[in-house]
């Protein structure tokens, strides 16, 4: 006689048998999109995908799943689990409403909603439907970002930080996040999103810091079309006494990410590879160093997040997270536009 869900194994013991999840990939034609087929296929049963691109049909019969051109479609002839989402920021919100109203469960793309209000309505959408919502942040499953939290405690109470975050692009930014009404935001939506959630974890706080900001712009057609092409932050916790700073860029002379973190026993050092635990005075404690390529965090996430599709403390614990992480970036452009409708107003 056949169980579903068991096999039997060497000396007749029985074992319980999870089937994959069914994947619908929503934007899979693009460059994150075609960058976690491969991933998730190691996890999942890949039942479909939603992408409009002239190239979709094609990456998709490559696959060997069913290409649709828009949403509805799927939800109506593809029975899945969960939706592998990566579109345009202004797509996320619209897709995943879709998504959660129909049952199914979400994996997405940052930022987990572009405002406060719409991350709201999601968790909402989410909890009635009994759904979750992970946005894929690769720096949490990153062994040497998890040895940083995970000794943050041995440099004592910290004061200070500093994280500095750049890409080196030698031309304006081009395809969707050149347009405002898809980015809806520059440097501080797209590459701020992963330092605010690394600092949410870290520093986990009952209400977003105080923050001032300084919007600057490389080329005249950003800022033309109000698309930072770099930030920087002076952040303050008032619970706590914590404050510090971020830059993030695309057009620095080099490529780097540092995360500097001060407190009254020592301090903390990241860089890409590396965290390095000081003394105070600069002495070096513990030097962690992790060599394995980007796709071995990408799959350790993606794996993660599959399984805990049902899980509803991790649930809870994630979606708190993205809402402040959310709750922070969108105060941040609100104050900016409330200053420019300011100085417009004693312009005029």
């Amino acid at each position: 006689m056949f169980c579903e869900g068991i096999f039997r194994m060497p000396g007749d013991r029985l074992k319980n048998v999870r089937p994959q999840p069914r994947v619908l990939m929503v934007g899979f034609a693009g460059h994150q999109g075609k960058e976690y087929l491969p991933i998730v296929r190691e996890s999942a049963d890949i039942v479909g995908g939603v992408d409009p691109a002239p190239a979709a049909s094609s990456l998709a019969d490559e696959w060997g799943f069913p290409h649709h051109d828009i949403l509805g479609e799927a939800l109506e002839e593809v029975d899945f689990d969960a939706a592998v989402v990566t579109v345009p920021h202004s797509e996320h919100f619209p897709v995943c409403r879709e998504l959660l109203m129909h049952g199914r469960h979400v994996i997405k793309e940052k930022p987990f909603a572009v405002t406060e209000q719409e991350a709201r309505q999601l968790i909402h959408l989410a909890q009635r439907a009994d759904r979750s919502v992970f946005t894929l942040l690769q720096r949490n499953f990153n062994p040497v970002f998890q040895f940083a939290r995970e000794n943050l405690a041995r440099i004592g109470e910290p004061y200070w930080f500093s994280y500095d975050y750049h890409f080196n692009l030698a031309h304006p930014t081009t395809g969707w996040r050149a347009s405002r009404e898809q980015a809806m935001g520059g440097v501080l939506l797209d590459m701020g999103y992963h330092l605010i959630d690394v600092l949410s974890g870290m520093f986990p706080e009952p209400e977003p810091p105080r923050v001032h900001s300084a919007f600057v712009h490389h080329y005249q057609e950003m800022r033309d079309r109000r698309l930072e092409d770099l930030v920087s932050l002076m952040c303050s916790y008032p619970s706590t006494g914590l404050t510090g700073s971020l830059r993030i860029s695309r057009h620095n002379y080099e490529k780097t990410e540092h995360l500097c973190v001060l407190g009254t026993e020592g301090a903390l050092n990241v860089v890409p590879g590396v965290a390095v635990l000081h003394s105070v005075g600069g002495l070096p404690l513990e030097r962690y160093t992790w060599e394995g390529p980007k796709t071995d965090a990408v799959r350790s996430m993606i794996a993660h997040h599959l399984g805990h599709l049902d899980d509803r403390y991790y649930r809870q614990a994630h979606l708190q997270r993205q809402l402040a992480a959310v709750r922070t970036i969108d105060g941040i452009y609100r104050d900016r536009s409330r200053e420019q409708n300011k100085l417009a107003d004693r312009c005029a």
